[in-house]
């Protein structure tokens, strides 16, 4: 009896394990759908899987994991209300994959349990301004922690905190306010930013980059220049 009650939880471990798939597994995906949002080929399959809180308090209700390392279809936006865990908790949870106005994202959690706190978060993806501006190139960085570099604005804020910042490989849209730790940012054509890091976010029929905090929003400082000939003329009538 022992024998067959030990082989029985073996093999529903064995199920259980099984079951557990990548993030990238889920988000991964070549045909665009009949709206071009390019949805996961599990979606309605309850799965089980592992990742890093990356963000928290998303407007949408939840918070995103990624895999321990980043990269293209390695993040994704958990959809739950109930749970609270903290940026850097690494978490494993069950629930059913899902398509929110065209973001791919996992709800209807049915288990959730966080198996460890305060790692590091996996890097940024550096990404040009270029490529979040094509649906077809931003759809892999879709739910994935990325920063932009050496970019500037090119437009005024506008509507619901977004503005469009460019590094001259074409335009894409910055949204604030996605996530509860930030305060508003409206910059003046041509506000140079030394960084810019977020979750990328599809919204609207566009991708848009969504800073997390106020410190992923780095302002290059002007550099501040001496006028050593006027010096020099001030020296002579002394």
């Amino acid at each position: 009896m022992r024998q067959i009650a030990f082989v029985t939880i073996l093999m529903l471990s064995l199920a259980i394990g099984a079951a557990a798939i990548s993030i990238y597994e889920i988000q991964y995906s070549v045909s665009p759908g009949v709206d071009n949002s390019y949805p996961s080929q599990y979606v309605g399959q309850e799965v089980s899987l592992e990742g890093i809180v990356t963000a928290t308090n998303y407007r949408g209700g939840g918070f995103f994991i990624s895999e321990s390392i980043s990269g293209p279809w390695r993040g994704i936006l958990v959809l739950d209300r109930r749970n609270n865990p903290g940026i850097g908790d690494k978490v494993l949870l069950r629930g059913r994959v899902s398509e929110s106005f065209g973001m791919t994202c996992i709800q209807d959690i049915s288990s959730f349990r966080i198996i460890d706190r305060n790692l590091p978060l996996p890097q940024p993806v550096i990404v040009t301004t270029g490529q979040l501006s094509r649906s077809d190139e931003a759809e892999v960085y879709e739910g994935v922690l990325v920063r932009v570099l050496s970019s500037s604005s090119s437009s005024s804020r506008v509507k619901q905190g977004k503005f469009k910042i460019t590094d001259g490989s074409g335009q894409c849209s910055v949204i604030m306010g996605g996530f509860s730790d930030q305060r508003s940012h409206s910059p003046a054509v041509g506000t140079q930013y030394s960084s810019l890091t977020g979750i990328v976010i599809f919204g609207y029929s566009e991708f848009a980059l969504h800073p997390i905090s106020q410190m992923d929003v780095q302002v290059q400082s002007p550099v501040s220049t001496q006028n050593r000939s006027w010096g020099r003329i001030k020296s002579i009538y002394k």
